[in-house]
């Protein structure tokens, strides 16, 4: 099984790795649901999982990158979130180091997890501080 490098958490931007758009030769593009932060995880992996029908090269494809640009955002913004509230002097429920990663198999794990009633109703944005919270606890 190949394994994709789906996002990587530099610095304070969440920066996509390992992903080039192309729009892989022959593929039919299928019924597009607009990504963003707040879509439900149900959402987003129904989408992943027809965009995987086209084959081992649908990370490369204009809409994976369109999704893992919603997690690019998501981790922008929670680096961001995390930096005021340390600002502010009040508790954060992760400690990122400098340079983390999170892979497409971490992630995609994490979010095939919810149960369909709770991948409908978790966001990805909420979905993605779960697992930060999880892999970067506070000591």
């Amino acid at each position: 099984m190949r394994r994709w490098m789906v996002a990587a958490l530099v610095g304070s931007a969440l920066a996509i790795a390992g992903m080039a758009a192309a729009d892989p030769a022959g593929a039919e593009p299928a019924t597009s649901i607009a990504p963003s932060p707040d879509m439900s995880v149900a959402a987003f992996l129904m989408r992943v999982n027809q965009l995987r029908q086209l084959g081992p090269e649908w990370p490369r494809s204009p809409e994976a990158g369109e999704l893992l640009g919603a997690i690019s955002t998501v981790g922008k913004d929670y680096r961001k979130t995390l930096a005021e509230k340390q600002a502010a002097g009040q508790p954060v429920e992760a400690c990122l180091p400098p340079e983390a990663e999170i892979q497409s198999d971490v992630l995609f794990a994490h979010l095939s997890r919810y149960t369909p009633e709770a991948a409908a109703r978790t966001s990805i944005r909420e979905a993605f501080s779960q697992l930060v919270s999880e892999r970067f606890p506070c000591p």
